[in-house]
């Protein structure tokens, strides 16, 4: 979205830069030319960059504000040796304006008012020494430029503050819903998106306290966050997966009991097959049908019964619990 942002600034901004590119060119400040062409074509340049790879963008947001900082300090020290060519105080103050508007956008206000304040400052400075008429429309002009400078900051700062609290709420939201160690939803954003009419697998780590015990807690946590990475990797499209709590993971996948029961055996193999942080772990899983009008609480007690039965059993296997007819549940699948 930031990104999109830029891209519309740079191209609303291209006429009026271009424009000022010509007036420098046909004005013989071939200096000052190069400078501001340098400046638009790094715009350019990194825009495309950062739309390839969007981790670029604080870097690139960086290099586009040094070359802006030094673009302004150009045009003050050219207009600082030459106030009347090739340019006046009114135009000087609206490319500067153009500067520090996108010095506000691309860097944090702590940086970008305290250099904005700085260039337009020198700017007010230079004219009142340099130029001997700042009375009538060019004291105006100079006003309303620095008003539209502080609607902007003011603008720039609220928005930031906005996208902040907007962000954060977005953070909150997110732990709300998801486990912090996994990145799996947890309880609450499992029981949000659940949908009846399709199979539940409750999944279990077998012997996990094995692995606390003897490599340490560090380690258990890197297992259960590759056994998510495992078991997600080999989920079909319409899944969902939830760290229920510990070492123990809740999935629900379409289909029947038999589809269900089918998937829970290639993950136990694949979780088998792999080592998880090194260490050698296995599952165990129990699945039942979970039928439209039916209570989750009621298919959860019959998953976890079925895996109970699995860790009875031996562990390292699949059972299913059927308490609810085929015929049933062919009926309610989707």
């Amino acid at each position: 979205m930031k990104l999109r942002g830029y891209l519309l600034a740079l191209l609303l901004a291209t006429p009026g830069l271009t424009l000022l590119l010509l007036h420098l060119v046909r004005s013989g400040a071939l200096a000052l030319a190069v400078t501001h062409g340098a400046v638009m074509l790094s715009g350019a340049a990194l825009t495309a960059l950062v739309w390839r790879d969007a981790r670029r963008l604080p870097l690139a947001e960086r290099i586009f504000a040094g070359l802006l900082l030094l673009s302004g300090a150009h045009f003050l020290i050219s207009y600082a040796v030459n106030p009347t060519s090739p340019l006046d105080a009114d135009l000087l103050g609206s490319v500067l304006l153009f500067i520090v508007t996108g010095l506000l956008v691309v860097l944090p206000p702590a940086w970008s008012l305290s250099l904005a304040v700085l260039l337009l400052g020198a700017y007010r400075f230079e004219v009142n020494r340099l130029t001997a008429d700042l009375s009538g429309t060019r004291d105006l002009t100079q006003w309303v430029n620095l008003g539209m400078f502080a609607l902007l900051a003011v603008g720039v700062i609220m928005r930031q503050t906005l996208g902040q609290v907007v962000e954060r709420a977005h953070l909150l939201a997110s732990l709300a819903t998801h486990d912090p160690l996994t990145g799996l939803l947890n309880r609450r954003g499992f029981e949000d998106l659940a949908q009846a009419g399709r199979t539940l697998l409750v999944l279990d780590a077998d012997d996990f306290k094995v692995v606390n015990d003897t490599w340490g807690h560090a380690v258990g946590d890197d297992v259960l966050r590759q056994l998510a990475r495992t078991v997600q990797d080999g989920l079909p499209p319409g899944s969902l997966l939830a760290r229920w709590g510990g070492e123990e993971f809740v999935l629900l996948v379409p289909g029947d009991l038999e589809c269900g029961a089918a998937l829970g055996e290639t993950l136990r193999a694949a979780v088998a097959a792999a080592p998880l942080a090194g260490q050698r772990v296995t599952v165990s899983l129990g699945g039942t049908y979970w039928a439209v009008g039916e209570p989750f609480r009621d298919a959860f007690v019959r998953a976890d019964r079925a895996l109970y039965q699995a860790k009875r059993s031996g562990k390292n296997r699949v059972d299913v619990h059927r308490g609810v007819r085929p015929a049933a549940a062919s009926q309610g699948a989707p």
